[in-house]
This record gives structure tokens, sequence and C-alpha cells, in this order.
């Protein structure tokens, strides 16, 4: 009988901790300010548009198109790159032992890694210049 009041009584203080966040009553949450149109950038639209200029902003620009194509070429070179890696572990694991062909993994290993540390610092230097310089 004890542990049965025992266990309702847990039972019901558990519930009550588990439901308590449910009645919380919260303040409403003010609405956020709406951004302010930038007056400078219409206006500099408004000139580029009359001079003749794209100024739609859902058509890609030369240098977008450019930048993607790059940005793809840089990807594909870093799966070409982590795939190098796996085939030549695979071929560390099937080596047995053998001094020559441990050696031809360990070159492959070391040559996609400065591979893959060039790829990934052209990406990055071309993001940079991509975000910082063309896009801007």
């Amino acid at each position: 009988m004890k542990k049965i009041i025992q266990s309702t009584i847990c039972s019901l203080l558990l519930a009550g901790f588990l439901a308590a966040p449910a009645m919380a009553l919260a303040q409403t949450p003010t609405p956020t300010p709406t951004p302010q149109p930038n007056k400078l950038l219409d206006r500099l639209t408004n000139v580029a548009s009359q001079g003749g200029y794209q100024t739609d902003e859902t058509k890609a620009s030369t240098a977008i198109i450019i930048g993607t194509i790059i940005g793809a070429f840089l990807g594909f070179l870093g799966v070409t790159f982590i795939v190098l890696m796996i085939i030549a572990g695979f071929a560390w694991m099937r080596a047995r032992g053998n001094e020559e062909e441990i050696g031809k993994a360990r070159d492959t290993i070391r040559e996609a890694l400065i591979g893959l540390v060039i790829a990934m610092s052209s990406y990055a230097i071309w993001n940079f210049i991509f975000r910082n310089i063309i896009v801007k």
C-alpha cells in the first residue's frame, strides 16, 4: 500500500513538472522592425537601369556564372582528391606488408593531400575574390 501511494505521488509530481511549462504565461513578442529601404542603392539601381545596365537581380550576370562554374570545378577537384585518398588507403591495406606497394600508396596519399590543400586554398582565394571584389 505504501509503494502504491509513493508511486502515485511521484507520478503526479512528475506530471505536474512536465505540465508546468505549458502553463507559463509568457509575454507576446514585440514585432521586429521593418528594414528601411536603402535609398542610395535604389538611386544607383535607377541610374544603372537608365544607362542600359542589367539591374534585375534574378538574372545571372557573367561574373556570377563564371563564379558558379569555378566553384563547381573546385568542388569536383575536392571530391576527386578524396576519392584518391580512399583508393590509396585501400591499396595500402591490400599491400600485405609489401614495401613497394606501401610506398606507392603512401606517395598517392601524399600527392592527394597536396592536391587537396591546393584545391582548398584556391577555392578560398576565389571565394574571397568573388565575395569581396566581384559581387560588391
